[in-house]
C-alpha cells in the first residue's frame, strides 16, 4: 500500500481517559510517543489501521524499537498495555492493527491515495511496456496484446493486480527504509542508496527482512561505518556464503560465538608445542573480595594452647632484654 503524508489527531487526544492513564504510569511519556508513532506507521501503511513491514511480515518489538528509538521493555510494555485498553489489537499472524481507525481517519481520502497510486503504476507499467515495444522486445509486444484486449479473464485481472500490489509493496518499502535510515544516524538517504537497497531486496528473492538485518547490524558498529559502502559490504558477504534469510545469519553467528568459546576453552601451548602449566585458582578467585573465605574460629583447647605458647615466647623476650641490662 502506498502510505499517505497525514493523518487526523484530535485536538481533545488529551481528554480521553485512556490517554490520561496512559500519561500516569511509569514512562507514560515514553508510552505516549510510542502510540502516536504507531498512528503515523498506520497512515504510512495505509491499510485500514494495520500496521506491517509487508503482509507477510509484521513489525517485531526489537524492529519497533530500532524503528522508533526506543528501549524494546517500553515498546514491549507499551504494546501490552495498549492492547489491555483495547487501542490496538493483534492478528494471529502477528500484525497489529489500530482499533476504530476507520473511525477517526479520513478513509475515503485514503482510498483515494490508494486509487491514485494504483492508476499511476499502472500507467508507468503502460510507458514501459510501450517502451519495449518500440525497442522490439517480443515480450513487450506480448504483454501489451493482452492488456489492451477488449476481454480481460478473471486470471489475467488477477495476475495483473498481483503486479500492480507487488510495485506499491517495493514503493512502501522504500519508504521504511528511508525511516530506518534517517532515524539511525546514517543521514540523509540519497535516492541512488533508496534503490540500491530495493536492488539487494530482488537478489534475495523479495526478502525485505534481510536488508533491514544488515542495517541493524551496521547501526551498530559506531557513527564511522554507517553509510551504504557497510551495509553494501555486509550484504554482499551474506549473499556469497549463501544465506537466505535472517534466520541464516542468526544461525551462522551463534556458530561462530560457540567457536570462538571453544578457541578461548582450549588448553594452552607454550614453545615447541609443549602445554603450558596452568595454575587452578580457587573457587573464591572471581568472586568479590567480600565473599573470600573468611579463616574459621578456634576452638576453646587451640585458644588455651595459643594463649600458652604467646606467654612463653613474651617471658622469652622479657628475660633476653634483662640479661641484656
Amino acid at each position: 500500500m502506498s502510505g499517505i503524508q497525514w493523518i487526523k489527531l484530535s485536538v481533545n487526544m488529551f481528554d480521553d481517559e485512556k490517554i490520561k492513564l496512559l500519561e500516569k504510569m511509569p514512562e507514560g511519556n515514553q508510552m505516549l510517543i510510542v502510540w502516536i508513532r504507531l498512528l503515523a506507521l498506520a497512515g504510512k501503511t495505509n491499510d485500514k489501521g494495520r500496521i506491517y513491514l509487508n503482509e507477510n511480515v509484521p513489525y517485531t518489538e526489537d524492529m519497533l524499537a530500532t524503528l522508533f528509538n526506543r528501549d524494546v521493555g517500553i515498546i514491549r510494555v507499551t504494546l501490552h498495555t495498549l492492547q489491555g485498553f483495547g487501542m490496538i489489537q493483534k492478528t494471529e499472524n502477528g500484525l497489529i492493527e489500530i482499533e476504530n481507525w476507520e473511525k477517526h481517519q479520513n478513509v475515503d481520502g485514503m482510498e483515494r491515495v490508494r486509487e491514485q497510486t494504483r492508476k499511476r503504476v499502472e500507467k508507468h507499467r503502460e510507458a514501459m511496456r510501450q517502451n519495449r515495444i518500440a525497442s522490439g522486445d517480443s515480450k513487450g509486444d506480448k504483454e501489451s496484446n493482452v492488456t489492451s484486449s477488449v476481454t480481460v479473464t478473471q486470471s489475467n485481472a488477477i495476475d495483473i493486480d498481483k503486479e500492480l500490489d507487488k510495485d506499491i509493496n517495493i514503493n512502501n518499502s522504500d519508504l521504511n527504509f528511508k525511516d530506518f535510515w534517517e532515524q539511525n544516524g546514517f543521514g540523509m538517504m540519497l535516492p541512488i542508496e533508496q534503490e540500491k537497497l530495493l536492488a539487494w531486496v530482488d537478489d534475495f528473492s523479495g526478502n525485505q527482512e534481510i536488508v533491514f538485518k544488515a542495517l541493524e547490524v551496521t547501526s551498530e558498529q559506531g557513527a564511522n561505518k554507517r553509510n551504504y559502502a557497510y551495509v553494501n559490504k555486509i550484504l554482499r558477504n551474506w549473499e556469497e556464503r549463501g544465506f537466505k534469510t535472517v534466520a541464516d545469519v542468526n544461525a551462522a553467528e551463534e556458530e561462530r560465538r560457540m567457536q570462538n568459546e571453544q578457541k578461548y576453552n582450549k588448553p594452552a601451548y607454550g614453545k615447541y608445542g609443549k602445554p603450558v602449566k596452568q595454575e587452578i585458582l580457587p573457587d573464591w578467585f572471581d568472586k568479590d573480595p567480600q565473599e573470600a573465605p573468611k579463616q574459621q574460629k578456634l576452638t576453646e583447647e587451640e585458644k588455651e594452647a595459643l594463649g600458652k605458647r604467646v606467654a612463653e615466647i613474651k617471658a622469652k623476650l622479657a628475660a633476653e632484654e634483662k640479661a641484656k641490662a
